[in-house]
């Protein structure tokens, strides 16, 4: 059982307990008046025993409002002519007053009243010669009873209602209170209001920037989606009113509910007294005015919501474009970035002939509206009618400006744009400044790539003349050394020195060439021959050397000074690293097409990880050998020799303090025939 059927089933136990009571007193009034008018109301009080009964069990009987009042009506008047006077049956009406008061409240008990003077009346005039004076007070008892009874009944149902009320308000307050987003409490509030009492519908107005009313969140009835109003009725929205003010066909309640945005709560109501009107409109002013303050704390935290990420995203989008190493890169994560913030599309253009640099939206339109204004800016599409047909209807446009004539143009609701401006200037000096840094770096870039060419250039140019002088000193070393020992022997071997010198100008002559000799030009040496003089000029520093060659000449196809060149390294270098007593061997040999020419000593040896970089320029083993003076140009000078004349080279050792063998072959020489 619902409670709206309890309390009507309450209501009707209530109604019987009344009348069983009036015909309890009705039984004592009959045993009191004799058996004069004992038989006519006896059968009354049993009629209105059975009446009282279908009432009660038969709810078909309740359908006719007015049956139930006319019954207790009409019983007890028929009582009254029944009783004597003087056992004052007036009394009974009492009981029909407080059953009317109980089905309709202070209107029926009023009613009930005059009815019940009309019947005492009555009953006074038919029987007016057992009427006296004092019969008469009666009536203004029942007067009495009446307004006491109206008064109290409206009263308690006036607290009752104040009680519905109250429940009502703090169930729509406890729903309200569990919102967050405006949406939602806006939505709340249209439902709640939607299910009071005489409401008939309720509905939300959003006042847009083109002056036009839209509905929204209806519950009920409502006006039309969209509505057109006048200038007059846009002023009454700002405070609240009558409904007719705005829809001229409904009548209701106009309360605005928000001022940042415009938001008007309509409500229709029915038709009702004033009295129950002026009650329901004070409820629905108290709920929509609590329900406003919670709007408003639900709009001020989504606006604080979305400045928090605002900020986030322009931080994290200046992020992005710091982090970008390119123009074209800036310029597309502005692009992007301010897309993102503004929840639109967004473009780079010139402001100098609105060509479109990044981005879909049309230059042309944007340089129009762009033109001849101060940046920063705002600008309503609606603004040119020729803009107006190309973008999107009520578009609005902000404009910043970028670096070398370049502005960012974005599209969004012009409450959006004017919320995000400043974010948007923050990430546009952020392109700007990273602009900058790149096109300087990129000019010191230029720079210092010129600088590097430059110093590349002279380095070379230095390294050849260093290259040029080491190998002069190097070579310069043997002859001197061996001109220095036959100078000694001056007396007995002039001859050899003036070999030497004349091998010495040939070297010079050959480092301060600037050409590179071609093999098989200089002509060729016999390499058995070439050998022993090399060995005479190793034996001037006391050295033991013993040469291993054919009976016949083995002729190599190299100039004579770069074999003497070749062979003086080689010595000189097994020299370096053996101590005279020990013995160096000289070998010749001729294979196919070629001959190959080997020093071996008993040296101190190479270990076999360096076997593979000997013959670098400058490099030289560590270890024992470091001990020994020397630049480590000789063995370089002997490969460049070989290779220059299309031959090889190479070291062979079995580990240090085994001696080493180094090895190279030439090219044999073409024969010619004998002059």
């Amino acid at each position: 059982m619902g409670r709206t059927a309890a309390v009507d089933e309450a209501r009707e136990r209530a109604h019987l307990l009344i009348r069983l009571a009036a015909i309890a007193l009705g039984g004592t009034l009959v045993l009191l008046g004799g058996a004069g008018g004992l038989s006519l109301a006896a059968g009354v009080l049993l009629l209105y025993l059975a009446a009282a009964l279908v009432l009660r069990f038969f709810p078909a009987a309740r359908r006719v409002a007015a049956l139930s009042p006319a019954v207790d009506l009409v019983a007890i008047t028929a009582l009254v002519f029944a009783f004597p006077l003087e056992l004052a049956p007036w009394i009974l009406y009492v009981f029909a007053i407080g059953a009317a008061a109980l089905g309709s409240g202070p209107v029926g008990a009023v009613t009930s009243t005059a009815l019940a003077v009309v019947g005492y009346d009555a009953a006074l005039i038919l029987r007016g010669e057992q009427a006296r004076a004092t019969d008469l007070w009666p009536v203004q008892a029942l007067i009495a009873i009446g307004l006491v009874t109206a008064e109290i009944v409206w009263a308690l149902r006036r607290q009752d209602l104040e009680t519905i009320w109250s429940r009502v308000h703090a169930r729509a307050l406890g729903a309200l209170s569990r919102q967050r987003d405006p949406s939602e409490v806006l939505r709340t509030l249209v439902t709640e209001v939607a299910h009071l009492p005489r409401v008939r519908g309720a509905w939300a107005w959003r006042l847009g920037t083109d002056q036009r009313l839209r509905t929204s969140f209806t519950a009920g009835a409502a006006p039309a989606g969209e509505i057109v109003v006048s200038a007059e009725a846009l002023r009454a929205l700002r405070s609240p009113g009558g409904l007719e003010r705005i829809v001229p066909d409904m009548s209701g309640l106009a309360i605005p509910v928000s001022t940042d945005p415009p938001i008007t709560m309509g409500v229709a109501l029915d038709a009702s007294s004033p009295e129950e009107r002026a009650t329901t409109a004070g409820a629905i002013h108290d709920l929509v005015g609590d329900a406003g303050s919670l709007l408003a704390a639900a709009f001020e935290r989504v606006r604080r919501e979305e400045e928090a990420a605002s900020l986030e995203a322009t931080v994290r989008a200046l992020g992005v474009i710091g982090a970008e190493r390119a123009q074209a890169a800036v310029l597309a994560s502005c692009l992007l970035e301010a897309g993102t913030l503004v929840g639109g599309r967004a473009t780079i253009f010139r402001l100098a002939d609105g060509t479109v640099i990044a981005g879909d939206l049309p230059g042309s339109a944007l340089l129009e509206l762009a033109r001849d204004r101060r940046l920063p800016a705002i600008v309503p599409a609606t603004s040119s009618p020729a803009v107006a047909n190309v973008l999107e209807p009520g578009a609005t446009v902000a404009l910043v400006g970028l670096s070398e004539g370049r502005v960012l143009a974005t599209i969004g609701t012009v409450e959006r744009l004017t919320a995000r401006l400043p974010l948007l200037e923050r990430i546009a000096h952020g392109a700007r400044d990273r602009l900058a840094l790149i096109a300087e770096r990129d000019e010191l870039q230029r720079a210092a790539k010129e600088l590097g060419r430059d110093v590349e250039s002279l380095g070379g140019a230095l390294r050849a003349k260093e290259d040029a002088l080491a190998t002069a000193v190097h070579e310069l070393k043997n002859p001197l050394t061996a001109v220095h020992g036959y100078a000694t022997l001056m007396s007995r071997n002039l001859q050899a020195v003036q070999g030497q010198l004349a091998q010495l100008e040939r070297l010079m002559a050959d480092l301060l060439s600037t050409e590179q000799r071609v093999a098989g030009v200089e002509g060729a040496v016999d390499a058995a021959a070439e050998a022993k003089e090399a060995i005479a000029r190793a034996r001037v520093r006391g050295a033991t050397i013993d040469l291993d060659a054919p009976a016949e000449s083995v002729r190599l196809a190299i100039g004579h000074a770069r074999f003497a060149q070749l062979l003086d390294n080689l010595l000189a270098n097994a020299l370096k690293y053996s101590s005279p007593a020990q013995p160096i061997v000289v070998r010749v040999n001729a294979g196919e097409g070629e001959g190959k020419v080997s020093v071996t000593d008993r040296g101190v040896g190479i270990p076999n990880e360096h076997l593979a970089r000997i013959f670098d320029r400058f490099y030289r083993v560590g270890g024992a050998s470091e001990a020994v003076a020397g630049q480590g140009l000789g063995l370089s000078i002997c490969k460049e020799i070989v290779a220059a004349h299309g031959g090889r080279i190479w070291a062979e050792s079995e580990g240090p303090g085994r001696g080493s063998t180094f090895t190279f072959t030439l090219p044999l020489a073409l024969r010619t025939p004998a002059a």
